[in-house]
């Protein structure tokens, strides 16, 4: 099975030239966990994750977070958050581009390649999802480790030679 095959075509974009703030509303507005970041010619340039997101406003949260259980929390820790991200000001919202924070360091699958390689590659790079590419290397989809595993969960024969059966009856 192929890449193609399983891979989500319906993907949300932004311009490397997109503002940070055009980034955040982008995550914000559709629940993203990641986001492509395209050049002119549709071809992917880099990716933005939620983590990349964390780095620059909230610097400290896994740490907080990692320390939360150690610590007697009297409104603190509520405090830090709320003063962690106050939002954007105006004057500098739009200094900030996409390709200032995006990871440019990333691969890309071919819609072309084998679901293994796709395993190999989320793996390697380790990201939840990865951009998938046509010849010209223009963005055709993503494809995330959810849809290789369930896939290759639905193609995977049993020692029979034979696609696996549930004997659980749904509960109504």
């Amino acid at each position: 099975m192929k890449v193609k095959d399983v891979m989500r075509t319906s993907v949300i974009v932004l311009p490397q030239n997109a503002t940070l703030k055009d980034v955040l509303d982008r995550f914000i507005k559709n629940h993203l966990d990641s986001l492509p970041i395209i050049d002119a010619a549709q071809r992917v340039v880099g990716f933005i994750t939620i983590d990349d997101l964390v780095e620059i406003f909230l610097p400290r949260y896994y740490e907080i977070l990692r320390d939360f259980s150690a610590l007697e929390d009297k409104g603190q820790l509520a405090s830090l958050f709320n003063q962690a991200f106050q939002g954007l000001d105006t004057p500098h919202e739009q200094l900030i581009l996409a390709a200032d924070v995006m990871n440019s360091d990333i691969h890309w699958i071919s819609q072309e390649d084998s679901l293994v390689e796709a395993a190999a590659h989320l793996q390697v790079q380790n990201f939840e999802r990865l951009p998938v590419v046509d010849k010209d290397q223009k963005l055709v989809g993503l494809i995330s480790d959810f849809e290789v595993i369930l896939a290759l969960l639905r193609g995977a024969p049993s020692s029979n030679g034979q696609r696996p059966t549930s004997d659980v009856k749904a509960r109504k």
